[in-house]
């Protein structure tokens, strides 16, 4: 039986409610000034490669790449072709005055992408040496195309020492605001969702606690990043993290500052570990809308993904991590998940965007330069829905999974008096203004 209901911009409707959400974290909120956030979607390890030399060459091999060159390079394109130019650059400090970025980053600077900088001590060096502040100060000056400074990463989880975190974070923080004024700086992730009485959670809030009462130059950091790593995303998981932690910053006169998520991804098979089970591409493409719509939804600015392209970890034990890319290094490497597409699609429309809110369960409206766009399925069976609040003739209607035969057949459907009426199922649908 179908199910019929009406969805006004930004109104909560009595027949079909969206669940509770935290006070106002829309995303154009959280921008200066209502400025359109470019991309809303890009990729953290977009290079991900096995950590040894030799898994790499095997990798590299297997998938037909002549050389890591050629690898970065095929990344690149992907990248660009996928709407998607936004990529986190790894930069260790390894101790006596020297950073050891990735390759790619070069390489994504000169071709005008949008790179941020991760910066985080190796652990032997986390307490850092005297040769720290003018290589760092160096490093800021060397990439003037870098706009975005991240101190630090998950030290909740992966610092060797967690207690000397805030020391590397105050100790750097006044030098990139001397060296970059206008750049930003964000606060190394939070290494998953978690709520506030779990011992992460009260780490963190720790080094929040630290970080805000000590000497910094100007507001301690710009954004909050925090990791999502489940076998499916749960809307009622997000927001509560997004309530967690902007009460969280609350309490240290952080209120206000941006969210990001520069860790995230849906693994596709059964990875051997950690075990959370099987998961097919169909999963993963229907999710990943989702997991995107609901972020935004409670103001997460910028979502990455984990990595564009499969990878095997260290010692050839394929994990989770290793299963979360778009395109196979394993069965048929080189060829897209069903999931690739629907990225693509969903990261051409979510361009300049200046607000998101989820305004009925499974509906999440977007405000662009193009006019509003829609993410929108159906939790339980077939049902109608009709989307008001538009100023165009016409929407077209696009599947956001592809069929068997890999296409996403879209139809245009006519605006009368402001409104459309469309048919939603559990695979997620794209509404966007027609041409």
């Amino acid at each position: 039986m179908r199910r019929a209901f009406t969805l006004l911009a930004f109104a909560t409707l009595a027949c079909a409610p969206p669940p509770p959400q935290p006070e106002a974290t829309d995303a154009g909120e959280l921008a200066d000034a209502g400025t359109p956030i470019a991309h809303v979607m890009g990729f953290s390890g977009a290079a991900n490669l096995p950590r040894d030399p030799a898994g790499a060459n095997a990798f590299l091999s297997s998938m037909g790449y002549a050389s890591p060159a050629a690898y970065d390079d095929d990344v690149i394109a992907r990248l660009r072709a996928l709407s998607a130019p936004m990529a986190r650059g790894h930069i260790f400090y390894v101790g006596n005055g020297q950073f050891a970025p990735e390759a790619i980053i070069a390489r994504l600077e000169a071709e005008d992408m949008d790179v941020y900088g991760w910066v985080n001590p190796a652990p032997p060096v986390e307490a850092l040496d005297a040769q720290f502040d003018d290589a760092l100060t160096a490093l800021v000056k060397a990439h003037p195309k870098i706009r975005v400074w991240q101190l630090g990463n998950e030290p909740d989880l992966l610092w060797r020492t967690p207690s000397l975190f805030p020391a590397f974070f105050l100790r750097a923080q006044p030098l990139i605001r001397a060296a970059c004024p206008d750049c930003l700086i964000a606060l190394g992730g939070i290494s998953n969702q978690y709520d506030s009485a779990s011992t992460n959670a009260q780490t963190f809030e720790g080094f929040v606690s630290t970080i805000a009462a000590g000497a910094h130059t100007g507001p301690a950091f710009d954004i909050f990043d925090f990791h999502y790593y489940k076998q499916a995303p749960s809307r009622d998981e997000l927001a509560a993290a997004s309530s967690t932690y902007r009460a969280m910053l609350a309490r240290h006169g952080l209120a206000g500052v941006r969210f990001w998520c520069t860790e995230t991804g849906l693994y596709t098979g059964d990875p051997a570990g950690p075990q959370f089970g099987p998961r097919t591409e169909e999963d993963q493409a229907r999710d990943l809308p989702k997991l995107v719509s609901w972020m935004a939804a409670v103001g997460v600015e910028r979502v990455y993904n984990w990595t564009l392209i499969d990878a095997v970890g260290a010692g050839g034990v394929p994990g989770v991590f290793d299963s979360m890319g778009l395109i196979q290094s394993s069965g048929t490497p080189g060829q897209a998940k069903k999931a690739y597409v629907t990225y693509g699609l969903l990261a051409r429309a979510l361009t300049d965007v200046t607000g998101a809110r989820e305004v009925a369960a499974g509906v999440v409206r977007f405000e662009t330069r193009a006019g509003p766009a829609f993410v929108a399925w159906s939790e339980n069976g077939s049902t109608e829905a009709t989307l008001s609040g538009l100023t165009g003739p016409r929407v077209t209607v696009q599947p956001l999974v592809p069929d068997a035969q890999g296409q996403t057949p879209a139809t245009a459907a006519e605006v009368v008096a402001g409104s459309v009426t469309i048919s939603l199922e559990a695979n997620p649908a794209l509404v966007t203004p027609a041409p």
